[in-house]
Formats: C-alpha cells, structure tokens, sequence
C-alpha cells in the first residue's frame, strides 16, 4: 500500500511539473502578451493632424503613417490615402511603406470652409483606417468685411449702420453714397480718420486689430455728442 501511493504522488508531482514547464518557467504566463506578428497602422509624428489653411490650398506639412507588425517596422506596405470634400485630394493617393514603415501624402483641401476628414487604410492592420482632420479657412484668411453707408437720403444725414460690433481683424469700409462727409475719429483708443469731408461717391477703410470701442462721428453733420456719429465694438 506504501509502494503504490508513493508512485501516485510521484506522478502528481511529474503532471504538475510538466504544466508549469508548458506554461513559462515561473508558471505566471497565463494567457500571453500581444501577437509579435500583428500587423498595425497609427500616426507617425510629426503626423500633420490638425493643421490649418486656405480651403483650396495644400497644407504646409504631409500626413504621416507607421505600420508595424509587432514593433517593427514594415516595408512596402500598401496605403491607400484619401480625403473627402469637393475638390480635395491626396498626393500620392496609393504608396508603400519605406524602410522605415513610414508613408507620407499631401493634402489638399477642398473647397468648404470648416473641418475636413483625409484618412490612410492599410488592408488588414489593427487601427486602419488612420484619421486626420484639417481646418479649411476662407479664401480671405480673416474675418469678412463690413461696409458702413454714409447717406443724406431727403436730408438725413446718417451712417447705416451707425454701431457696428467686430471681431478684431476686420476691415471696415465706409461708403459714401450721397451727401458730403467724412469720417472723424474721436475718444480712446482711436483711429486713422478719413481726413476733410468730401462728397459722393468715395470710400474710406480701416483695419481694426486691437479690441476696444471706437467713436467717429461726422464734422458736417455731427459731434462726438450727438448727429451723425457712430460706434465700432471690436471684440
């Protein structure tokens, strides 16, 4: 009876042995680390992701990839590049990955002002299609014009509109379209006025950079108290 229960504890010992070998060494590799021969795509930086220019135009800096398959880099992976909105487009459009696993495309923009969405797929990797979005501008790179009329129509002599509120950047024009007048600039901060009246047709503008609140009034028509006279808020 001694004999044969020795032998049955010594074969336990063996099947347990032999667990922990087919395990790892320290029996703690349970369930494994990530697949050395993944095959993954993501951004490589600098990655170009988020800039910002002209809609139209190409942006300053190409889009960047890596593929990887576990932590190396591949060679001559396929990418397909491609970017939504009217007029955009990728260049190259298709390309395989350097040495280095590294694909690189230029960007241009479509025509819509806003957010615009470019991505690279790689057949088969982990994190494709890679995203990158861009902030297409208008063509005038700030914000739009103003335009303020200075009109006499039957004897009211006026600006139209008399308060204008502006973020900074904006160009203010103003236009004369009948009467004599001219722009005269008043309080602090201030501005470069228009000069003498003069009469219809003539315009007169000015940029305003600074944020602050801006008084102007006409010397024919007005004072800086009452008449003709005018606001611009630059915000």
């Amino acid at each position: 009876m001694f004999r044969v229960n020795r032998t049955i504890g010594r074969t336990a010992v063996l099947i347990a042995a032999t667990a922990l070998t087919a395990c790892g060494s320290n029996g703690s590799d349970l369930g494994g680390g990530p697949d050395p021969s993944a095959l993954s795509a993501a951004r490589s930086q600098p990655s170009g992701d988020g800039q910002s220019r002209t809609a139209g135009q190409d942006l300053a800096n190409p889009l960047r990839i890596v593929v990887l398959r576990g932590a190396a880099p591949v060679a001559g992976a396929v990418v397909t590049w491609s970017a939504t909105g009217t007029g955009a487009s990728m260049t190259p459009n298709v390309e395989t990955t350097g040495p280095d696993g590294i694909s690189t495309s230029t960007w241009h923009l479509g025509s819509e002002v806003g957010t615009q969405r470019a991505q690279a797929a790689v057949a088969g990797a982990e994190g494709s299609p890679v995203p990158f979005t861009a902030t297409a501008t208008s063509p005038g790179g700030g914000p739009a014009p103003v335009e303020i009329q200075l009109r006499n129509d039957g004897g009211n002599n006026r600006f139209e509109p008399a308060n204008a509120t502006i973020p900074a950047g904006t160009t203010v024009t103003w236009n004369w379209v009948g009467g004599i007048h001219n722009v005269m600039p008043t309080g602090n901060p201030a501005f470069t006025g228009s000069g003498n009246p003069v009469s219809a047709p003539h315009t007169f503008s000015q940029t305003f950079s600074s944020p602050g609140t801006y008084l102007y009034y006409c010397v024919v028509h007005g004072s800086p108290s009452g008449g003709m006279r005018g606001t611009i808020v630059v915000q």
